[in-house]
């Protein structure tokens, strides 16, 4: 990407990341005076600025606090005058509110090159069918999705696991750990080291140890790893990466098989 569609594409995140906090002027500034909104709310179908201002102002007024998850945008198509914008994220209500809610949208935003810089003269945001229910007078649902639901199993499941890994540390002491805060374990000649987001912990015992601790939640992805699903971020060919970034080798004969077991778990 060139210059301009680097800047067009942090211009996009940041309305999308201020409008969630509640910040509607950054995104109204950035408007066209001739631009179409389309949203996610059945009568969200908006042609005029005025109409987008008081849109932007009766539902920030409404929305809670929200962050944005595992963004992605990309420049669709560009040109010296105009730029297109597509990207997914999850937006997810922020801890202090007082209910957790979490769904997934689509966007797409046209900014056109103008004497007056960078100004959006189309928006469209949508969410996956079946996800989200918003009723007609709602500027955010108050139901909860599928997606919603299973990050909020992962969650309780996480923290109200009491499953224990026990390791024997290099110094000779017993260490029990919680299951769910380990995210993988890896072989270091006959001995491991387990790793968690906060942690690196050496240990005595061998792979094939921890691994009978945990056949049933953890997954053997190579010989030398043994990893907690819940903490994987992403599947490709060859290779796994976790929540720290850390990527995993998975052998070539044995990916499809390993991939199953990764989503089965």
């Amino acid at each position: 990407m060139n210059k301009t569609e680097d800047e067009v594409v942090r211009l996009t995140a940041e309305c999308l990341t201020r409008y969630w906090k509640r910040d509607y002027t950054f995104i109204f500034s950035h408007c066209a005076p001739k631009i179409v909104w389309i949203s996610a709310r059945q009568d969200e179908y908006l042609l005029t600025l005025d109409e987008v201002r008081e849109n932007l102002e009766t539902n920030c007024a409404a929305i809670p606090s929200c962050h944005l998850q595992h963004a992605e945008f990309q420049v669709a198509a560009s040109c010296s005058e105009l730029y297109v914008i597509t990207g997914k994220y999850l937006v997810t209500t922020d801890p202090e509110e007082k209910f957790f809610l979490s769904a997934q949208q689509r966007c797409t935003f046209v900014w056109e090159n103008t004497g007056n810089g960078l100004q959006i003269s189309h928006i469209h945001i949508s969410n996956p069918i079946g996800e989200l229910k918003i009723a007609e007078d709602e500027a955010f649902p108050d139901t909860m999705g599928k997606m919603a639901s299973h990050y909020m199993k992962e969650e309780i499941l996480r923290l109200t696991s009491d499953r224990k890994l026990s390791v024997c540390d290099v110094n000779g002491s017993l260490i029990f750990l919680q299951l769910s805060d380990v995210m993988f374990i890896s072989a270091l000649g006959k001995e491991t080291v387990v790793r968690t987001l906060t942690d690196c912990i050496f240990a005595k015992n061998s792979i094939k140890e921890l691994a009978q601790q945990t056949q049933d939640c953890f997954v053997m992805t190579h010989r030398s790893y043994l990893v907690n699903p819940q903490y994987i971020t992403a599947i490709r060919r060859y290779a796994i990466t976790m929540r720290d970034g850390t990527e995993l080798p998975v052998p070539r004969k044995k990916y499809d098989e390993i991939r199953r077991q990764i989503l089965s778990v």
